[in-house]
């Protein structure tokens, strides 16, 4: 399940124990072009001596090779070649389902208690959007998915880990048996049930569509469609902004609106996916009317043209991590703390700056020949980027908006 990253930093780890040192790796996000995309301590304190030519050079045949070095002391300041990292990420796609290797561990996640819902409790709407979500992070991760159909007189074979959220925890320790807690929803007279709570955020984000984001439909059957779907999303983002296991209190209308203090979540990301869908369509358009040329393949793109931090930051921070945030959303090891709550925050930081990228950069550009380099070697990251969100979408099982 490991991505690229970590198989740089196993290489990495590697490379500097056989030398003699103790260290620790940290993956960094911020300040990046200053501060490095790696930060190397020693356990020890005690000064680093690296050769780092000779480091630059064996890094060469790793996922992710190294451009430069800084040695300060006990820690090192790594900066990885970006135009090799964006050609390597971009021609793997590891967001993707089909690019993930195999795993031949098996599991079963409980299925929902209704697909419908009708009168349910919020307790129950926010279990049930937990075991969708858990079920689809394993089949991301290419698990054996176990189904009920599956099993004979609902006895669940000793090789398959058994994930079940539950409201109480058991005391049960039975080995591969996994509960994932669900925090119980208060509700009052305005959110008895779940319908009724979806409704309301179906309002909501009516509202929110029309004023900030300027959403106009002639078509009012379209228009109560999409107005029923983005609150449906908003209420699944209202469910999963908090750790699964903490209470959510939504008994009156203020502790309504403290629940919904990133309320903007889903019609933040919705809106964002729709723009990129929106560029991609229109880039589309104009090469079918011989206005601009098709994007080329991955491997004759120069990518030294991205030369912006955000994208830098798209490729390396959330498109190059995916696999590790969905390996961390169902955690590791025999007895792993899922909690999709993990993911849910990596999307809102990558819309925050997908957001700030497009908004500052112009992607689409006319169609002239000093300019199509940069614009091909744009489209085919976000593109990239799309194509992730579009899966993030369905393992929260928001349905995408390609239009607002």
């Amino acid at each position: 399940m490991d991505g690229i990253l970590s198989e740089t930093k196993k290489q990495l780890k590697d490379y500097l124990e056989d030398l003699g040192h103790s260290i620790a790796i940290k993956v960094l996000d911020k300040k990046l072009a200053e501060m490095g995309d790696l930060l190397v301590n020693s356990k020890t304190d005690s000064e680093l001596h690296m050769d780092e030519p000779a480091l630059i050079d064996a890094s060469k045949g790793w996922p992710l090779p190294i451009a430069a070095v800084t040695v300060v002391h006990s820690s090192a300041h790594i900066w990885f070649d970006r135009v090799a990292a964006f050609r390597a990420a971009l021609l793997l796609k590891e967001w993707e389902f089909d690019r993930r290797p195999t795993n031949g561990a098996k599991v079963y996640v409980e299925e929902p208690t209704t697909e419908e819902c009708g009168t349910i409790s919020m307790t129950e709407f926010r279990a049930n959007i937990m075991r969708k979500s858990i079920k689809k992070c394993f089949h991301h991760c290419n698990y054996i998915i176990v189904e009920k159909t599956d099993l004979m007189d609902n006895v669940i074979p000793s090789d398959v880990t058994h994930v079940k959220v539950v409201h109480q925890r058991s005391k049960s320790t039975a080995s591969p048996h996994v509960e994932v807690l669900c925090g119980a929803v208060l509700s009052g007279n305005e959110t008895q049930n779940a319908a009724q709570y979806i409704q309301q955020r179906a309002n909501d984000m009516h509202l929110t569509a029309l004023h900030r984001y300027g959403l106009r439909m002639p078509d009012t059957i379209k228009l109560r469609e999409l107005v029923s779907s983005l609150g449906r999303s908003a209420a699944i983002v209202d469910m999963l902004q908090m750790k699964h296991t903490h209470v959510i209190d939504m008994r009156t209308q203020q502790e309504i609106m403290r629940n919904q203090c990133t309320s903007k979540g889903a019609s933040f990301i919705l809106y964002n996916y729709a723009r990129l869908a929106s560029i991609l369509k229109k880039h589309a358009v104009l090469v079918d009317q011989n206005k601009l040329l098709d994007v080329p393949p991955v491997h004759e793109i120069d990518f030294s043209l991205l030369v912006e931090p955000e994208e830098w930051q798209l490729l390396y921070a959330f498109l190059i991590r995916f696999p590790d945030i969905v390996g961390q959303t169902i955690g590791y090891g025999n007895s792993p703390q899922i909690g999709l709550y993990h993911m849910l925050n990596f999307t809102l930081c990558l819309i925050k700056c997908l957001s700030k990228y497009y908004r500052r950069v112009r992607i689409l550009t006319e169609n002239r020949p000093k300019l199509q380099p940069v614009m091909f070697a744009r489209l085919c990251l976000i593109r990239a980027v799309f194509d992730m969100m579009k899966v993030i979408l369905n393992i929260f099982d928001m349905e995408p908006v390609e239009e607002m």
